[in-house]
């Protein structure tokens, strides 16, 4: 967004930051009116985002020039001139164009790469087509009004709409759009565009998944801070800001003072909130602190069992820029001593898989009461991602989740306690047990930024950083739960989940079978990877159900009212019943949406063990 010939000049940059955060654009045109807010600098995160993004582009470029020959290059300089040799080059039915420029109206910018097509058009008998190239592995709704976009200016040149246009994905998947499917939507979300900058209405920062990589991120920081914004408050909700703004609670003190019902919320919602704010208040001056949570069967504390020799803590380092992401650091401590399992690539992202589990599988029969502590549910959902990746230790890893060798300690956190922090992130919780971190590398993000100039100068020091770093987090994992054991109120231990049955061999063997027979054929490594993956294909496919339930017992009641898959606030309102081979049990539960319906069958988390 700039000014250009007294008026403004848009991008496809603009469409998409409005398309997440009008206060975005509101703040944008102030900056650009010469108001008193100034956009901060980039955040390292963002610098290797577009680093990655450039690398992306420029090995596509290189692949464009040996399969067609030759591309234009535009060397980016004043828009108009661009643009008006991007507009000859496409006459002259070039290729393609890369970094080719549009100006027209309001709008303007530099695409990727334009395609030519045997379609003809004004300009001949071909035409172009636009292709990014974008980091993510997936296409996003903000891709498509990029592309839509530059579509409708190249279709002022050529005098024919292009068809398709197309990403190109950071794992090397070309995704190809048919634009008659999208343009309606595109078209509206620029004209709603427009309508905002003419007639900008009153907006206020509010939290969303641009924030990470916003250039206002520090300017909204500062507003909340200020106006002790209800966003402060840990783990609120949007939702629940609304309602309680509705009644009239527009600041953390606010609802730290505040006494009464909320229309629309759970007493128990309201009073964690009204104690998360009580505390957090409090910390402005204060110590740390922190409240137990009422205890709720089958939560909280019900899901720490009690330590037991050969307990390990687990930790994974990822890296979500690398193409098709890489795990590079499986980190162990155990015994006083630390692991580590390094992958620099997929070939040894798959041996180190094998490695863990391997490990898992030795230590836990050693130690058969052993447990596998971590702090939130990446490193689960990571070895599920990879086990099915890789097709390496699924049945074990199901055999794990199945007798709940994973304990989950920020679970037990957030179901145990209130605390005082501004976050329930484990560097948080550290001030609760005196952790004091030294080294270069202090937070996972800077662990990727490391591991990233790593990949650029091979020094081992680098490594050797981040490796201490995923060390200090396994250890911050056993002191967490050695201090939440320390606190933990005189209950019984909870059950350990049942014993996995004996089909993990057998589904080995299986696995096994099917890769030597491939392994026998004359095939390709690609056919042979897509012909067991669709051997395993029904094995897999009820995976994600059997996920979900285990994942549902540590989850809150309030996450589970929204979870249209399942039911959340069940009260037992008797004891279960044998019926034939089964049990039948009546439960109460309050209103809410959900997908279940009469006859369908159900799982019901208990406190005592794994889901029945």
């Amino acid at each position: 967004m700039k000014k250009s010939g007294g008026g403004v000049l848009f991008s496809a940059s603009d469409l998409m930051r409005f398309s997440g955060c009008s206060h975005a654009t509101v703040l944008d045109l102030a900056y650009l009116n010469g108001e008193d807010v100034f956009p901060c600098e980039d955040s390292e995160d963002a610098r290797l985002l577009q680093g990655q993004g450039d690398a992306h582009e420029a090995a596509y470029l290189e692949d464009l020039k040996r399969e067609l020959g030759s591309v234009v290059e535009i060397d980016r300089g004043g828009l108009k001139f661009n643009a008006e040799v991007t507009e000859t080059a496409l006459r002259e039915g070039r290729p393609a164009v890369f970094q080719g420029a549009f100006l027209s109206g309001n709008w303007g910018g530099w695409s990727d790469f334009l395609i030519r097509v045997e379609k003809p058009s004004a300009l001949g008998t071909f035409s172009y087509e636009v292709i990014d190239t974008k980091l993510k592995r997936s296409v996003h709704p903000k891709h498509v009004l990029q592309l839509a976009l530059y579509s409708d200016l190249l279709a002022s040149i050529q005098g024919v709409a292009p068809e398709m246009a197309h990403v190109l994905l950071g794992d090397g998947r070309k995704v190809s759009l048919r634009l008659a499917d999208y343009q309606h939507y595109a078209r509206s979300v620029r004209q709603r565009f427009e309508r905002f900058v003419e007639a900008p209405v009153p907006t206020r920062p509010v939290p969303c998944s641009d924030c990470g990589l916003c250039r206002w991120r520090l300017h909204c920081d500062e507003v909340w801070q200020h106006h002790d914004s209800l966003y402060n408050i840990a783990n609120v909700t949007r939702g629940q800001v609304r309602k309680l703004e509705a009644v009239g609670l527009k600041t953390m003190e606010a609802v730290a003072c505040s006494d009464g019902p909320v229309r629309g919320m759970a007493p128990d919602t309201l009073d964690r909130l009204r104690a998360q704010a009580r505390l957090q208040h409090a910390r402005k001056s204060g110590a740390p602190a922190f409240e137990f949570r009422p205890h709720q069967p089958g939560k909280g504390f019900d899901l720490l069992p009690e330590p037991r020799p050969g307990d390990v803590f687990y930790d994974i380092e990822g890296d979500p820029y690398f193409e098709g992401g890489l795990e590079y650091l499986h980190g162990l401590w155990f015994d006083g001593t630390f692991k580590a399992f390094w992958a620099h690539d997929h070939k040894a992202e798959a041996e180190s898989l094998a490695g863990l589990l391997d490990f898992f599988r030795v230590r836990l029969e050693a130690f058969p009461q052993a447990r596998i502590y971590h702090y939130a549910p990446y490193e689960v959902t990571a070895l599920r991602r990879l086990t099915t990746k890789y097709g390496i230790g699924e049945a074990f890893l199901d055999k794990l989740q199945t007798e709940q060798r994973f304990v989950d300690l920020y679970a037990v956190v957030r179901g145990c306690l209130i605390a005082s922090e501004p976050n329930y992130s484990i560097k948080s919780m550290e001030v609760f047990y005196d952790l004091e971190r030294v080294g270069e590398v202090k937070t996972a993000g800077g662990s990727v930024i490391a591991y990233e100039a790593w990949r650029d100068t091979r020094d081992q020091a680098i490594l050797d950083e981040i490796e201490d770093y995923n060390r200090i987090d396994c250890v911050s994992t056993e002191k967490l739960r050695d201090w939440l054991v320390s606190i933990r109120p005189h209950l019984e231990w909870p059950v350990p989940g049942k014993a996995g049955d004996d089909r993990e061999h057998e589904e080995d063997e299986k696995v096994a079978s099917l890769r030597a027979l491939l392994a026998a054929a004359n095939l390709t490594e690609d056919h042979r990877e897509l012909l067991f993956n669709l051997g395993m294909f029904h094995r897999r496919e009820v995976k994600p159900g059997q996920w979900a339930v285990f994942d549902s017992i540590s989850r809150e009641d309030e996450e589970l009212l929204d979870d249209l898959d399942a039911l959340g606030g069940l009260v037992a309102k008797g004891p279960a019943e044998p019926v034939k081979r089964s049990f039948q049990r009546i439960y109460a539960y309050p209103p809410q949406e959900t997908k279940l319906r009469a006859g369908k069958s159900v799982t019901v988390s208990s406190s005592d063990g794994a889901p029945s």
